[in-house]
């Protein structure tokens, strides 16, 4: 038997497995699902009757009225959104609407001063030939 046997040998490392929070934050989910064959499932916690899902940093209800109240509120969300873009799009269109109204509204004012410059001119001309 050896003096120095094979336990003074280093021992060989094993593979590190790629991270996969990095490749998803990185390049998102779906391309570490496509490329990477990886599949990711959102991280799932049951206590009781109560189940809750980690996605996108945030714990969402799964089940119960918890559940339902969280998918109403993102629904009423995004039609919110969907109102206040639309609200947006209305204010820019009667601002539009405004300006285009204000310059017709200048431009009819000048136009009838003018006309009135014109009349007064041509009765002052009248005048000036009947008193001669």
């Amino acid at each position: 038997m050896p003096l120095f046997s094979n336990k003074f040998s280093p021992k060989t490392i094993p593979i590190r497995k790629q991270d996969t929070a990095v490749l998803r934050s990185e390049f998102g989910s779906e391309y570490a699902t496509k490329e990477l064959s990886i599949d990711i499932q959102p991280l799932k916690l049951k206590l009781g009757g109560f189940e809750v899902s980690f996605e996108d940093g945030e714990w969402i209800p799964a089940s119960g009225k918890a559940g339902a109240a969280h998918k109403e509120n993102l629904r009423l969300k995004k039609e919110l959104e969907q109102l206040e873009e639309e609200n947006n799009m209305l204010r820019l269109k009667f601002e539009i609407l405004l300006d285009m109204m204000t310059d017709k509204t200048m431009e009819a004012e000048q136009q009838s001063e003018l006309q009135r410059s014109h009349s007064t001119s041509s009765l002052k001309q009248k005048s000036k030939k009947y008193k001669s």
